[in-house]
């Protein structure tokens, strides 16, 4: 059985290894030593864990000779981004078909993808209904025009892409051998769960010490703990790889909020508190929701975790510009928020 990644084609596109980081004052403040894995880091318009992702996707419809990347998200979707940005560097061609009608301006992840001239293709609301029916016409499209394309389905959340996180995984193991501390706990942000999938698996395959532990931000937990159960059979059936489920995958429950797109106030509050005490900007959809769940458990109990927990930051700064209103009067109210 394999104890490594699989030797499945993969495109070298992330800046790694991104760096482990103690975050100072909030861990003198809540008691525990608090970190950062600065996977916001990957790589200028690639920033985030998406690229890790597309190492393995990419290097696949490579593999398949081809020629066009076709994928869906919101309109603010990091992955699409990624894509577009992908796409540019390697000379491919990238259609995105984005939930929701044009705007009148272009923001954010939207004016990226086309200033890296991705092709957008706009669904209403019965078209993403129907998303992979909707991907699969935009395929058949493609083929029609002689291209060659190859679908990433939204959040590039397959058990290909998953491979991008057992690699993070493998990164972290070689880190601690190199002189990082061990962590009692590594935190990571749950959509789906491929890459708390991924973790799970490098921690089998390198001896990672870690706990690995999801803060689902969309998904009810039951359904977040199968995706992540299903990836896990599946690579070791597809790649031979020497994995299995845990007996429980670990979540910290109860902090999805209002809905993926939707922001709380708390939230924007977190946001806020890291940004000024450590000069690190969350994004607004994804990590500032897993974050705030992550401070909420600690401050309960320092010792929830164990000693020494490290966050993976997963990156998504370009969504904080959608969110321009609201974080303007958060800013221009009472200053610093109190802990």
């Amino acid at each position: 059985m394999a104890t490594s990644a699989p030797p499945i084609p993969r495109v070298e596109l992330a800046y790694a290894p991104t760096p482990l980081l103690k975050l100072e004052r909030l861990s003198a403040e809540l008691g525990v030593e608090l970190w950062v894995k600065r996977d916001d880091l990957t790589g200028l318009l690639e920033t985030g864990n998406k690229i890790r992702k597309l190492e393995f996707l990419v290097g696949e419809a490579l593999a398949q000779r081809a020629d066009t990347l076709i994928t869906c998200g919101t309109l603010q979707s990091n992955c699409c981004r990624c894509v577009a940005a992908v796409c540019a560097r390697l000379g491919l061609r990238a259609v995105l078909a984005l939930k929701g009608a044009q705007p009148a301006e272009y923001d954010g992840n939207l004016l990226l993808d086309r200033l890296l001239g991705a092709d957008i293709r706009y669904c209403t609301d019965a078209e993403w209904a129907k998303i992979d029916e909707t991907l699969h016409d935009i395929a058949a499209r493609e083929r029609a025009q002689g291209r060659t394309p190859y679908i990433i389905p939204e959040s590039g959340a397959t058990v290909v892409g998953a491979l991008g996180y057992l690699a993070c995984g493998q990164e972290v193991a070689q880190q601690v051998r190199h002189g990082a501390p061990e962590f009692d706990t590594i935190a990571i942000t749950d959509f789906s769960g491929g890459s708390q999938a991924g973790l799970l698996m490098a921690k089998q395959l390198t001896g990672l010490r870690a706990e690995i532990v999801g803060v689902p931000i969309a998904w009810e937990a039951a359904r977040v703990r199968a995706y992540v159960t299903d990836v896990i059979e599946r690579a070791r059936s597809r790649f031979g790889l020497a994995v299995r489920p845990p007996a429980e995958v670990r979540l910290l429950d109860g902090y999805q909020g209002v809905g993926r797109a939707a922001v709380r106030k708390d939230e924007l509050d977190t946001m806020l508190k890291l940004a000024r005490v450590e000069g690190i900007v969350l994004d607004p959809v994804y990590t500032a929701k897993a974050f705030t769940g992550l401070l909420d458990t600690l401050r309960r109990d320092p010792r929830a975790l164990g000693r020494r927990v490290c966050f993976v930051h997963t990156g998504g700064v370009f969504s904080v510009f959608p969110y321009r209103a609201a974080l303007s009067r958060l800013v221009d109210g009472d200053g610093l928020v109190e802990s």
